[in-house]
């Protein structure tokens, strides 16, 4: 069964290398550039939750991929989840990590303008995404984290992110009934395994919740081996 990766925002395919390189032997893998990011930077908008998850369906049928397991980091997660409402013929699992609730994380002005500043400013970005790791990351996962945010298309930078920070989705994503594992980084923040669990795997029926010690937002980079671990043993439950 293929699975297909989807990233965060100011991410890219390539922060799934480390969870890769641990499954591809034995798995198809397929990690895409989302529109307006690193290789699909030049797609035009709109950017939007829904538009990412629609993109996936014309994706689905140029490499007869279906059906799949979705795994999704973050914002992926977001449109992991809005693609399985819209298609759950076509997903067989789900595989939420780090991620956004179907309505949004509700982040403080002071906390959104932060993430708005970001957005162009080399400086801004290098500071939040040393946030994003419990530990320092060796110099190798720094630099994929940095060029990966620094291929992002401003206007798809700031239009994704007005969508996931606003999304109302969570009464259909009470509907899901795709198997679903849920994975939560202990050291994530201001996204806590508690509101975690509170805000998304409590909303999914029948879904698990695992959570990663000693890692931050950035876990398939911190804890690849751990999240390959995860995600073979949510496909041998399938």
């Amino acid at each position: 069964m293929p699975l297909l990766f989807l990233h965060g925002w100011l991410g890219a395919g390539a922060i799934w290398t480390l969870v890769l390189d641990e499954l591809a032997q034995r798995r198809r893998t397929i990690a895409v550039d989302l529109r307006g990011f690193a290789g699909s930077r030049a797609a035009p908008g709109p950017y939007t939750v829904e538009t990412l998850a629609n993109d996936l369906s014309a994706l689905l049928a140029a490499l007869d991929l279906d059906p799949l397991v979705v795994i999704g980091h973050s914002m992926g997660a977001a449109i992991a989840q809005r693609f399985a409402i819209d298609r759950p013929d076509a997903v067989e699992g789900l595989v939420l990590i780090a991620p956004v609730a179907a309505r949004g994380p509700e982040f403080s002005p002071r906390l959104e303008a932060m993430f708005r500043a970001t957005v162009g400013n080399v400086e801004n970005t290098n500071a939040w995404l040393a946030k994003l790791t419990h530990r320092e990351p060796p110099a190798h996962v720094t630099a994929l984290l940095r060029a990966a945010a620094a291929t992002a298309s401003p206007r798809a930078a700031l239009e994704s992110f007005d969508s996931w920070s606003r999304l109302a989705f969570e009464d259909e994503a009470r509907t899901i009934a795709t198997p679903t594992l849920v994975i939560a980084p202990a050291e994530d923040r201001p996204m806590t395994p508690t509101w975690v669990r509170s805000r998304v795997a409590d909303v999914i029926a029948g879904s698990r919740l695992d959570i990663v010690a000693d890692a931050g937002h950035y876990v398939p980079l911190e804890a690849p081996k751990t999240i390959a671990e995860r995600i073979e043993a949510f496909l041998a439950s399938l």
